[in-house]
């Protein structure tokens, strides 16, 4: 059965795969019993119930389903942890293997806080995290992103948008990239007087001139035939006028009073 779950994700019938999933979940848990399964069938039990958690995860990861993959994720970080008692506690001639998707299921799930922006999960999720899986390159790339976002190098994620670890990332990063591309378009107002269109299409990570046309559009710029986009054309530029240097030089001679004061 997880062998067909694993082929129909191959071959993206993701309503297949699901289906798979759900009658293998009821089949082990009929064929089954924790409580007084000997050793051996209760690690064989905790593997497959780990591997269907994981497909879980992969399949709603696929058909970006955010409340599937969140409940699939639940699953899966207590399966490993079942397995990893289970080995702490049984014979190590029955220790469960390492799953080979963890790094994987892992790093799916770093990214799909790190968008959502729930940085404080993200991060405990890396302290609870083996040294193990963490080296592998599904979860550094994972963290590269977060590196990237924290310094606002919007356009190194935008180009990691082509070279992605797995397929099972591409929802999540294409999430992560309508936030990037709304932060490097907000930059380019305030930075560009004038962009030509293929200037604009690469800082925005389209493909197509199609696809930056419509987003150009959905940000009420003023587009010409070519695709060039002006920015703030009715603004007039600053001058000292517009400096507020009586309010700065105040201010400034208050702190030093202060600071005078304290010493």
């Amino acid at each position: 059965m997880v062998l067909k779950i694993s082929n129909s994700i191959a071959s993206n019938d993701l309503a297949q795969a699901l289906e798979f999933l759900d009658d293998f979940k009821v089949h082990a848990a009929r064929t089954f019993d924790l409580e007084t399964s000997d050793i051996t069938q209760r690690s064989e039990e905790l593997a497959l119930r780990r591997e269907a958690a994981e497909h879980g995860v992969m399949i709603s990861a696929r058909s970006r389903d955010e409340s599937g993959f969140e409940r699939h994720a639940a699953q899966v970080k207590a399966a490993y942890d079942a397995c990893k008692r289970a080995n702490a506690m049984e014979n190590s001639q029955y220790a469960i293997e390492a799953s080979a998707n963890e790094p994987l299921i892992v790093g799916l799930n770093l990214l799909r806080l790190l968008v959502q922006n729930r940085i404080a999960e993200f991060h405990t999720e890396l302290e609870t995290t083996e040294r193990e899986v963490l080296s592998d390159a599904r979860v550094q790339a994972v963290l590269e992103l977060e590196q990237f976002l924290m310094e606002g190098a919007y356009n190194k994620i935008a180009q990691k948008q082509g070279a992605l670890p797995h397929p099972s990332y591409e929802y999540f990063m294409s999430m992560l990239m309508d936030t990037v591309r709304d932060e490097i378009a907000s930059c380019a107002e305030s930075a560009y007087a004038k962009l030509s269109g293929e200037e604009a299409r690469k800082f925005l990570g389209f493909n197509t001139m199609k696809e930056y046309i419509e987003y150009a559009q959905g940000r009420k710029w003023a587009v010409d035939s070519a695709g060039s986009v002006v920015f703030n054309e009715d603004v007039k530029p600053a001058t000292s006028k517009d400096i507020p240097s009586m309010r700065l030089i105040n201010q400034t001679l208050l702190y030093a009073k202060e600071l005078e004061r304290i010493v």
